[in-house]
């Protein structure tokens, strides 16, 4: 028993030992960084612990070149360990997409720290499109940018995706531009926003704007983002003034309405289809007579 205490208690010490080396290779191969930071980091990401020094050097040295700061750099790394492996020319040349996107240096090195897999995307054409296409719904490049902070899946999400969800949100629910960007809607799928809606609209606590109604007056409905970013209990409970249990089986209830709706739309389009085929058929059987 003593002798099995005692091995763990060397393997724990010699692990501990290790780290405490390779946290120490780490902070001297990076400029700026302390061996207690990394240190921290390394526990917070015990991935990271299987990258060399030198790999660390090499990716430090460039996002520092390129104007991020050591703190920002090492949200990158623990964010997305897999950056120390990915060849540097590679990360510049996604750096200089999302500058081209002209979002201001500063909210650019927020964005890609906030999510470093951005920094995995080099496809400047697309990017471009997509950038194109939210301006022109959304007024601004700063509103663009806070719609990628708040709901980064708006880089790979199919643009007809993204269109339905906009429609629902300044069409449907009425919302104005500002309030949409202010939110992380984008983040959800459209069943979400409309279940979250639907609800609201049933109980009586939505009603969308009149479109006669200035922009600054007020709806009296719920701020968009307690809809859409809270948790089903905190939406419940907060905003719909129910219970939980009682948000849940609507929501069973209205995932069932809706498979019926699509059934249904189904069924007259086979219908459409018959009608439409039937004169040529006929025509084909007389022709055989």
């Amino acid at each position: 028993m003593f002798a099995r205490c005692t091995s763990a208690l060397l393997r724990r010490y010699c692990s501990a030992s290790n780290s405490s080396k390779l946290a120490e290779a780490i902070a001297a191969s990076v400029e700026g960084a302390d061996k207690e930071s990394i240190s921290a980091l390394l526990v917070a990401v015990p991935e990271l612990s299987k990258y060399a020094p030198e790999q660390w050097h090499r990716t430090a040295k460039l996002l520092s070149t390129e104007g991020l700061e050591l703190e920002k750099t090492l949200s990158i790394i623990g964010g997305h360990p897999a950056i120390l492996v990915r060849p540097v020319e590679k990360i510049a040349e996604s750096l200089h997409c999302w500058r081209s996107c002209q979002f201001g240096d500063a909210n650019m090195k927020v964005l890609v720290s906030a999510h470093p897999y951005l920094l995995d995307y080099t496809n400047h054409g697309q990017l471009a499109q997509r950038v194109a296409f939210l301006h022109s719904h959304f007024e601004t490049r700063k509103n663009v940018y806070r719609l990628f902070l708040a709901a980064p899946n708006l880089l790979v999400d199919e643009q007809h995706v993204t269109e339905a969800k906009i429609a629902y949100l300044l069409q449907a629910m009425r919302h104005e531009v500002l309030e949409v960007v202010k939110s992380s809607a984008f983040a959800h799928d459209l069943d979400h926003l409309r279940c979250r809606h639907t609800f609201l609209e049933r109980l009586g606590l939505f009603k969308p704007r009149s479109l006669k109604a200035e922009k600054s007056t007020p709806t009296g409905n719920p701020p968009l983002h307690q809809i859409t970013d809270t948790s089903d209990k905190r939406f419940a409970v907060k905003v719909a003034y129910v219970t939980l249990e009682e948000y849940e089986v609507f929501q069973e209830l209205y995932r069932r309405e809706m498979e019926q709706d699509e059934q249904d739309e189904t069924d007259d389009e086979l219908e459409r289809e018959e009608v439409e085929s039937e004169p040529k058929r006929s025509a084909y059987h007389k022709k055989g007579r």
